[in-house]
């Protein structure tokens, strides 16, 4: 590998499916000439077949480049950033743009946030440049065990339509779909609850949506649908276009996937949120939304409407203000990005 391109390693979950991952590195690693195109994998066997495969070789010449995604605070993640530091990237300082802190509150079946875990990160931190993270709760928690931290968003709101798109009165947009547990460790109730919202929108004049941004959320769709027994449209949109284009015209987004929440703001699509896990509030409160988030512990058909409605009502104030608070955003994270840049070049230089 040349020396042009043996600066960087990105470290990030891609390749597996999910919207949301793959929106990031699509929208950083064009931006970063020197990111080595190689991306490290989370199973160990796979791992120790990268080191075992010449993974050793230039490690010194190379840091780390962490992405996004809910990564600090998560003892998978820093396992694997050690593990990185120790056998695949050596130099320092490491990089990382808009990433999400694991909200020790949740425990779910794979949170690896338990027993102090943040805390730990403390010295890992210290490898990186800059702490630069998704939303406001992702810097108090790092705040709070003595890590500085700055909100720049998350890194997908990078990506922009290419054309807008007008929208259309009364289309509601649905998304269901969430990782490996959620508030409540209850789904079923997440669906009865679109299914209450699409059989009541559907009785006053609405169309329905449903957006599915990962293969396998499919079936939520078909079975919010059969449950309000009526006719919706279901959509599947896997690529950043694919999605804006299915979601641009919507009058309102009520969405599960974090993805889904931060490429419609993009977008400029009011939207509620199904947090089925802190980060989705965590991302509403970055472009000030939070007031439209909802537990999945504690939804109901008549909170959902409520908030279509009222999104609804004000829909071109609602999307101007989602606008702006995006470019903020898209702003700082364009700035990172040179940042990152600047100095992957100027410690290649040096070498």
């Amino acid at each position: 590998m040349n020396d042009a391109r043996s600066r960087l390693l990105y470290v990030g979950w891609t390749g597996h499916g999910n919207l949301g991952d793959d929106a990031i590195a699509d929208a950083l690693l064009p931006h970063l000439p020197a990111v080595e195109p190689w991306h490290v994998p989370h199973d160990p066997k796979a791992f120790a077949h990268r080191v075992l495969r010449g993974g050793l070789r230039g490690a010194g010449d190379r840091a780390v480049l962490v992405g996004g995604g809910t990564v600090v605070g998560r003892r998978n993640w820093r396992l694997l950033l050690e593990a990185s530091g120790l056998l695949l990237a050596r130099r320092r300082p490491w990089h990382l743009i808009g990433i999400g802190v694991e909200d020790p509150s949740f425990q779910g079946k794979n949170s690896f946030s338990a027993g102090g875990e943040l805390a730990r990160w403390k010295g890992l931190c210290k490898r990186f440049d800059r702490v630069t993270v998704r939303g406001p709760r992702s810097a108090a928690l790092l705040e709070s065990v003595g890590i500085d931290a700055e909100v720049v968003g998350d890194p997908a709101l990078l990506h922009e339509p290419a054309s807008p798109i007008a929208p259309r009165d009364k289309l509601l947009a649905v998304n269901l779909g969430f990782g490996d547990d959620l508030w409540g460790h209850d789904h079923e109730r997440v669906v009865d609850a679109a299914a209450g919202l699409a059989r009541g929108v559907v009785a006053d004049g609405w169309s329905v949506r449903f957006l599915v941004i990962n293969p396998k959320d499919r079936p939520f769709a078909e079975e919010a649908l059969r449950r309000a027994a009526v006719t919706g449209e279901i959509r599947l949109a896997t690529t950043v276009p694919d999605y804006f284009a299915a979601v641009g015209d919507c009058t309102v987004l009520v969405a599960e996937r974090l993805h889904a929440l931060v490429l419609a703001a993009a977008a400029g699509v009011p939207m509620a949120g199904l947090e089925y896990q802190p980060k989705c509030a965590d991302f509403l409160a970055s472009v000030g939304s939070a007031e439209w988030s909802v537990r999945t512990d504690r939804v109901t058909p008549e909170i959902l409407r409520e908030h279509v409605d009222t999104l609804a009502r004000q829909r071109p104030t609602e999307s101007a203000r989602l606008l702006g608070e995006v470019g903020v955003l898209r702003t700082r994270l364009r700035d990172e990005l040179a940042r990152i840049r600047s100095g992957a070049e100027t410690a290649g230089s040096l070498r």
